[in-house]
């Protein structure tokens, strides 16, 4: 799930002509801190929950109607589910809301009593004992109004031409509106979904409309879902909606894609969704195929930043790129395998994250290096927190932006430097691909499994520094050249006492020359304070960059990074200070300086000054690191400084 973007990148003139937005590290957070308020509502302990203990039916169908009129917030409806036994049932024990009311519970052919047991625990008693292994159904007939809320589970709006009832389940929230199992270890293999609403209301759900009529000023829809769906991906939602078709085609098959916007929107949606068919091209290509091939994909605006992967219907608040690529990419990485408990919640929202930015990236929207740049550098600004979620009864901690999103994301493009493209994606291919997860559940264990076997690397260090511990690495680097051999000196402290010592498989090093020359090399970082020989690249060295496409999470401050020239001992002497700044830099060492120039992290000249000084302005420069080229009577030195 992605919620709304606060910064946006503007491009024009990409995909199909449309004006797209590329997400930002400060986008991650701020739909992330989103999915937290619309979320945080819908979870209220309750120790008899099936969320938290093992329930004793697995359910095999959800068959429910609602009937639902948008001028109101209230509910009614009729919920069968049709389950098997999996040891002796006397009591059935269901996740619904005390605050609704129950009209009636019919078991076989007479009626069951019921009680609820804690706020969210409905209880039935059953007339007759249910054994193991039998196939059975209750259908339970409520009605009322859903816990009041502004961003809710179940939600009113009103937006320009007409009123919305929408619902959005994820994580806890399925148990506000109707009876259910809500758990992470048991999907339906099956739903039918019929609203009834007045006239002129449209009515959207999972999977395909296989019947639509219209009596007496009451429009019935029914929806029919045949695929696996866990509770928190099933979904309606009811307004004056305009409705249009794209049409994806995938290896021979044509897939619809269903758009249904409101009608003050269809100008804007026609445009904006087009980028969609490209999108799931490339991921039924890149991944698997499209998981619910035999019915459909498509988008319902809603009226909340942001989106939510319901299963073949993503609810939208717009046609942003992103947003698109992200909540597709839920499909195979949330809708089809399920995070098997919300500690593996990155599983979800790290793939999804990962696979916009690699959507952005393909597309030529943003590279992914400029991505990450910032993903690292928001991940680094604060020194705890690691990728498995320490505490899955706190939405914020599910959903942190951070970490669930942002860290997860960042995992994987690590996974994929290390492990190579070949490996990565075949690994994921794998995984997708296994019974075990097909249409099922997996867990962080279960998908390293995968990209062991794939690599043929042992991954476990890997997921113990990076996924389960917190922090990052900090590294302090030193250069040293003109000597008969330039090494790196690479000394590694950790934000946080949870690892000792981050081992990192290729560290990434760029060599520059003083006339473009470019050397690409890496090494293995596996002690502290390592000397790593720098081979010779047939050119005066320029610049050495550590990680300059920030592909590992770390904090490098690489000093000593010294230019070619005939005087190394003299220059190796002259140093700047104080750094950081926040004004002015100082030049010490005995050399006589004759000019400066200064340039941003992409090497970009954006500051110079031609004449004898020893001092450094830099109070106009926006914070940041920078590199200063410093022109002495003993040629050229590099230094790098950050600016605050």
């Amino acid at each position: 799930m992605k919620l709304r973007f606060l910064f946006f990148i503007l491009m024009a003139d990409l995909i199909l002509g449309l004006t797209v937005r590329a997400q930002t590290y400060s986008d991650i957070l701020h739909l992330a801190e989103k999915e937290q308020l619309i979320k945080q509502r819908n979870f209220f302990p309750d120790p008899n929950s099936t969320q938290f203990n093992a329930s004793n039916i697995d359910v095999i169908h959800y068959g429910g109607q609602w009937w639902i009129n948008p001028a109101n917030d209230s509910i009614r409806g009729r919920v069968a589910i049709s389950f098997r036994a999996k040891e002796l049932v006397n009591t059935l024990k269901l996740d619904f809301a005390s605050n609704l009311i129950v009209d009636q519970i019919k078991f076989r052919n007479g009626a069951a009593t019921s009680s609820f047991t804690g706020t969210y625990t409905l209880s039935i008693n059953l007339p007759q004992a249910v054994i193991g292994g039998a196939v059975d159904s209750v259908v339970i007939f409520y009605h009322g109004r859903p816990a009041a809320s502004d961003m809710g589970s179940y939600s009113r709006f009103v937006h320009n031409t007409g009123s919305l009832i929408y619902t959005l389940s994820e994580p806890y929230g399925a148990k506000d509106w109707w009876p259910c199992k809500q758990s992470l270890v048991d999907k339906a293999d099956s739903i039918d979904i019929t609203i009834y609403t007045p006239s002129p209301y449209v009515a959207v759900s999972n999977g395909l409309l296989v019947h639509q009529s219209e009596q007496n000023g009451i429009r019935t829809y029914h929806w029919k879902h045949k695929y696996p769906i866990a509770t928190y991906l099933i979904a309606f939602a009811v307004t004056n909606y305009s409705h249009f078709q794209l049409k994806a085609v995938l290896h021979g098959d044509t897939l619809p894609v269903d758009n249904y916007c409101y009608p003050q929107s269809l100008a804007a949606w026609q445009n904006g969704m087009q980028a969609i068919v490209g999108i799931i091209q490339d991921y039924d290509s890149l991944l698997v195929p499209y998981p619910f091939r035999k019915e459909k994909y498509g988008h319902a605006e809603f009226s909340f930043g942001g989106g939510m992967e319901h299963q073949t219907l993503s609810f939208m608040e717009g046609p942003d790129f992103y947003l698109q690529a992200h909540e597709l990419a839920h499909h195979w990485f949330g809708d089809m395998v399920t995070c098997g408990s919300w500690e593996d919640i990155w599983l979800n929202e790290g793939f999804a994250t990962y696979m916009g930015g690699d959507q952005v990236d393909r597309k030529g929207i943003r590279t992914w290096a400029d991505q990450a740049k910032e993903l690292v550098a928001g991940i680094t600004s604060i020194p705890d927190g690691s990728v498995f979620c320490t505490d899955t009864t706190n939405v914020g901690r599910i959903f942190n932006g951070r970490l669930s999103y942002g860290k997860g994301a960042a995992l994987l493009r690590m996974l994929r430097w290390q492990m190579g493209d070949s490996a990565f994606w075949g690994g994921i291919r794998n995984y997708l691909s296994s019974p075990d997860h097909r249409y099922k559940f997996a867990k962080t264990a279960d998908f390293q499994a995968f990209m062991e076997q794939s690599s043929g690397q042992n991954l476990a260090e890997f997921f113990q520094d990076w996924y389960l511990g917190q922090g990052h690495p900090i590294h302090n680097v030193s250069f040293s050249c003109c000597g008969p051999i330039n090494h790196l000196t690479v000394n590694q402290t950790s934000s946080h006492n949870s690892v000792s010592f981050f081992e990192i498989a290729k560290v990434p090093v760029r060599i520059k020359g003083m006339n473009g020359e470019s050397f690409n090399f890496t090494f293995s970082l596996t002690e502290n304070n390592q000397i790593v020989p720098i081979p010779d690249p047939g050119f005066a060295i320029d610049t050495v960059l550590l990680d300059p496409e920030y592909q590992i999470v770390a904090k490098w401050n690489l000093n000593e990074i010294i230019l070619a020239n005939e005087n190394p001992e003299k220059v190796e002497s002259m140093r700047i200070y104080p750094v950081p700044t926040k004004d002015r830099l100082e030049i010490e060492g005995g050399l006589e300086i004759f000019g400066y120039e200064i340039m941003d992290s992409k090497g970009r000249t954006i500051a110079g000054f031609s004449g004898k000084t020893q001092s450094i302005e830099v109070q106009n420069l926006l914070p940041g690191l920078y590199s200063i080229r410093i022109k002495s009577g003993q040629g050229w030195v590099v230094r790098r400084f950050l600016k605050e």
